[in-house]
């Protein structure tokens, strides 16, 4: 009966030992993606704003490296800057410098757009600053982003933040490119997310922005996306291009929002866009 006994207990621990190790892990969050290192870019209202950096791991040489800077996304009211670490990952092991980063977020369904433009423009500014401190080269910082955040990236590439944080001024330098991941382009009525910004969608709408330095441009979308029609993609790829240009859009069949975020989509997405920097010589 003993005997019985203790083959009852060593089953019983054979099956519970993986079932705690794996609550373990997943509580402790021991195997998530880590940054490297994290940056105050700026204070707002007594809040650091974070810049979660990833640096190089196979970077050849002494040479400044390729920096990407993503910014989440969350209807500018939710999201953290981690959504991003999985991507940051990936490119740190190909050799760039990755950033994700925090911004200020709205509450009780009132984003503050405007104020998350500002942020986003002060951590492009922030790196472009110190990039001989941070080993980067300021003529190959990317940005990128998804839905809200990819809003922001656009509204970096367009000129829209940085002519508005200098009052008016002749902006300082864009993004070598941009990386726009089932991006809110367009703000203006009739568009899903025109009630947010209602009051003052034309200040915040990077598709009434484009101009000719907007950057070179790599849209990501799923076909079947309810918050970025197809058209809406590729009506502002288009006048990227009349602006004197380049814009590409790659198009996943049936896939909706955020897509990009599981697998096989990630490794995928990850692919495609380092073909596009690739091709850029970044």
């Amino acid at each position: 009966m003993a005997k019985e006994y203790w083959y009852f207990i060593c089953g019983v621990l054979v099956v519970l030992v993986p079932l705690l190790l794996l609550v373990a892990v997943k509580k402790l969050h021991l195997l998530d993606v880590r940054a490297d290192h994290r940056i105050v870019y700026k204070v707002q209202a007594g809040q650091n704003l974070l810049l979660h950096g990833f640096r190089p791991k196979n970077a050849s040489g002494d040479a400044p490296a390729t920096a990407l800077l993503l910014l989440h996304g969350g209807r500018w009211l939710y999201g953290h800057p981690q959504d991003f670490f999985p991507q940051c990952q990936f490119f740190a092991d190909q050799g760039y410098h990755c950033f994700a980063a925090q911004y200020r977020l709205g509450s009780h369904n009132r984003p503050d757009v405007r104020g998350a433009v500002a942020d986003v423009d002060a951590a492009l500014a922030y790196l472009q600053e110190n990039a001989d401190a941070l080993h980067i080269n300021p003529q190959h910082i990317v940005v990128g982003g998804s839905s809200a955040g990819g809003h922001l990236a656009a509204a970096l590439g367009s000129g829209l933040a940085r002519t508005a944080a200098h009052g008016g001024a002749q902006p300082t330098q864009r993004a070598a490119a941009q990386i726009l991941y089932n991006p809110m382009l367009d703000l203006a009525p009739g568009t899903p997310d025109h009630h947010l910004v209602k009051d003052y969608w034309e200040q915040v709408s990077p598709y009434q922005h484009i101009d000719a330095a907007v950057p070179p441009t790599l849209i990501l979308l799923g076909s079947d996306d309810p918050e970025v029609p197809v058209a809406t993609a590729q009506a502002f790829c288009d006048a990227v291009v009349n602006a004197g240009s380049d814009c590409e859009i790659a198009l996943y069949e049936g896939q909706g929002h955020g897509f990009f975020h599981q697998p096989p989509y990630r490794d995928l997405t990850n692919r495609r866009v380092l073909a596009f920097l690739q091709q850029l010589g970044l």
